[in-house]
């Protein structure tokens, strides 16, 4: 069974999102996935004059039904067939909705990003989406390219770590990938100059479980490449990517409920900030 079937595509009209879109689109008819394409416009009920807006509600949501059909014109050129949605509402909630809905197993959204502190803040509506989603999300930066030949796993020492291993060997079995796992020690500097052993300690951990995930994966008929890395987890994790040229970085975002689930933890969310390669973010 192919790993993903059907992916919801977000679009707002900015030029990151019809990336993503289309860079999904080319995706979709290589491995035969059916695509739904989603815009949310902003509700309001009620007499738009009262606010001093000029304008009507049919005129405020013209751009967003616009965006379906540049969106459609882009798929017809690929030739390929996209189901269009939209819909009314908070961004986030319309996402989340609307991709149980379709059962989507893939939500596809584009990354904005100027300066390294607006990267580093993804966006409040991919954060919710990738807080409170259960299903996978791909964020894909403005001029790359989704491709699955060589893929960065980070991994960690929870069960996270063996949710993300699993999906990569799913990864490695639809898409004929290669598979990096990298894992991370960091110590803080105080905790070490009061119990330097505990660096050794956590390394030894580290390798006893990465040999563990060898294994697991050579059942599986992979061979996966080993990085352990000391320092601060993001720019490690970043760093390596960019050694390896890899097409793909996959994560995971540690569990939460409530309002914490927004903070999806500073590795992942400066991972997908500053990565320049599409990052896939691990939820189902």
């Amino acid at each position: 069974m192919a790993l993903y079937r059907r992916m919801l595509v977000c679009i707002d009209g900015s030029e990151e999102s019809f990336h993503a879109f289309e860079e999904a689109v080319r995706f979709a008819k290589e491995k035969n996935i059916t695509v739904f394409v989603l815009t949310v416009a902003p509700s309001y009920y009620g007499d738009l004059s009262l606010v001093g807006i000029g304008v009507s509600v049919e005129e405020i949501c013209k751009p967003y039904k616009e965006n379906l059909s540049k969106a459609k014109d882009i798929a017809e050129k690929h030739q390929v067939l996209v189901k269009t949605l939209y819909e009314e509402g908070e961004p986030f909630e319309k996402i989340i909705d609307v991709g149980e809905e379709i059962s989507a197993d893939l939500i596809i959204m584009g990354k904005k990003g100027i300066s390294a502190l607006q990267q580093v803040l993804i966006g409040s509506v991919t954060e919710r989406v990738i807080g409170y989603s259960n299903t996978d999300v791909l964020v894909v930066p403005k001029n790359s390219t989704i491709k699955w030949n060589r893929c960065l796993v980070a991994v960690d020492i929870s069960k996270y770590g063996e949710k993300v291993c699993n999906k990569a060997i799913e990864i490695a079995r639809d898409f004929q990938s290669q598979i990096n796992l990298i894992s991370v020690v960091e110590v803080p500097s105080a905790v070490f100059a009061v119990k330097p052993e505990l660096y050794d300690e956590q390394v030894n951990k580290t390798k006893k479980y990465l040999k563990e995930l060898e294994l697991k994966f050579h059942g599986e008929n992979i061979s996966p490449r080993i990085f352990i890395e000391e320092g601060e987890p993001y720019k490690k994790i970043l760093e390596k990517a960019d050694e390896i040229q890899a097409d793909i970085i996959v994560v995971s975002s540690h569990g939460r409920t409530g309002l914490k689930r927004l903070l999806m933890g500073s590795v992942c969310q400066r991972v997908i900030g500053l990565s320049k390669i599409p990052v896939l973010v691990v939820k189902s």
